[in-house]
């Protein structure tokens, strides 16, 4: 009966809710919940005498980030054209904010994220979601001289604006922020109809700026010790080579949960940075595979609602969509990268996984936003309008109520 309604509601129903993105990001929470408990048990025992310490912690930002994307959600995309420009500088002011020792937090000799009492928020993850959208926002008003004009003038104003970021974000330092912001951006300069070459010559000096930057002080010693990491084992390359080990004893089916040895101490940072190695040695190359699908699955619904959007002619919604596939794609494959040892050290997250509550709530607004750019789509598609689908939400409740009534009476 329940089926023969939401036939018959067809294609209305629809409106809501892209069901394989809805999918593969409860999956990656629920598998995320349960490794990083596994991998936090020791660190959260040791330091606050409270196995569920960051568990309870993760958990309070997952409701808190499905309120605040439920919140999202009930915003048309077209508000986020018209406001998101705005908060740019609200963001850069965040980035400048933090670097005051007053008001910014210090972990691990980084200033990254804002005291707020009892949670900290950490700006780069809100400056890569303000990023993207005012990337989008700005394509669209000027995507005709982006991809017509024999001059690099259309391309100055949000070149500026990420290097100002990146060199906000290098100060903190979080260097890792910066390449997933660079290249998310020089992606999205592509899809608005920048000239290949063009990016090509930005790819170069870009390039070129970041590797002195790498080079210099601490971070030209860790790159040292990721091209050579067994000689640098009990100093620079520590982590990438108990990374490894963690990776390589997983073997095809893992150690079983919660039989990580690396997470006792050996590996620093197990429960966020480098919890991609946990998960390796726990649930092996079957749950590598599992959790590369689920990721992949995700960017490709990702791509898909920019792509029908961008048919229905909601080219700013399109770009949002476009850019949150692949900020998410290419963290997944960052953070991956390092726990592979294919990259050097990075402070990422594994998106949905890692613990960490400011890239939590983010992510999740971030898919909301996925959705609604669905709903809009389905609604410019189908001509259905926000009133009516409302009303016919309603009539298949009362349907429903209506059916059950029935078959209880049966």
């Amino acid at each position: 009966m329940i089926k023969k309604i939401c036939e018959d509601f067809n294609p209305s129903w629809q409106l809501y809710v892209d069901r394989g993105l809805l999918v593969s990001v409860v999956m990656l929470l629920g598998l995320g919940l349960v490794i990083m408990m596994s991998a936090s048990i020791a660190v959260a025992e040791r330091t606050y005498g409270n196995i569920y310490h960051f568990f309870n912690r993760q958990l309070f930002f997952l409701v808190l980030g499905l309120v605040a994307g439920y919140l999202t959600y009930k915003i048309k995309t077209s508000f986020w054209q018209n406001f998101g420009a705005k908060l740019l500088p609200v963001v850069l002011l965040l980035l400048v904010v933090v670097l005051l020792p007053v008001i910014g937090k210090e972990v691990n000799g980084s200033h990254r994220w804002i005291n707020l009492g009892p949670v900290s928020l950490q700006v780069s993850e809100l400056a890569k979601l303000i990023m993207i959208m005012y990337l989008s926002g700005y394509m669209v008003r000027h995507g005709k001289g982006l991809s017509q004009s024999p001059s690099y003038k259309p391309l100055l104003v949000p070149l500026v604006v990420l290097g100002v970021t990146d060199g906000l974000l290098m100060l903190e330092p979080d260097f890792g922020s910066v390449v997933v912001i660079t290249a998310t951006g020089i992606a999205l300069l592509f899809l608005g109809g920048v000239k290949f070459s063009r990016l090509i010559f930005l790819f170069l000096g870009a390039v070129s700026i970041m590797i002195p930057l790498v080079m210099m002080g601490y971070r030209g010693q860790r790159v040292m010790a990721f091209l050579d990491p067994w000689a640098y084992a009990s100093g620079k390359a520590y982590q990438t080579v108990h990374a490894l080990m963690a990776v390589g004893d997983g073997g095809w089916f893992g150690a079983g949960l919660g039989a990580s040895i690396q997470k006792l101490f050996y590996l620093p940072e197990a429960h966020n940075d480098f919890i991609f190695a946990v998960l390796a040695e726990e649930f092996g190359f079957v749950g590598i595979v599992f959790t590369l699908f689920l990721y992949a699955w995700l960017v490709q619904r990702a791509f898909i609602i920019g792509f029908r959007a961008d048919k229905a002619k909601l080219h700013y919604a399109a770009y949002l969509a476009y850019g949150i596939g692949f900020w998410i794609g290419f963290q997944v494959l960052f953070h991956i990268g390092v726990n592979l040892a294919i990259l050097p050290p990075k402070g990422l997250t594994l998106p949905l996984i890692s613990y960490g509550g400011s890239s939590l709530l983010i992510t999740l607004i971030a898919v909301a936003l996925l959705m609604r750019v669905h709903r809009d789509t389905q609604i410019s598609r189908f001509g259905v309008s926000e009133k009516e689908a409302n009303k016919q939400k309603q009539k298949m409740a009362r349907k429903t109520r209506n059916a059950r009534g029935a078959s209880y009476a049966r």
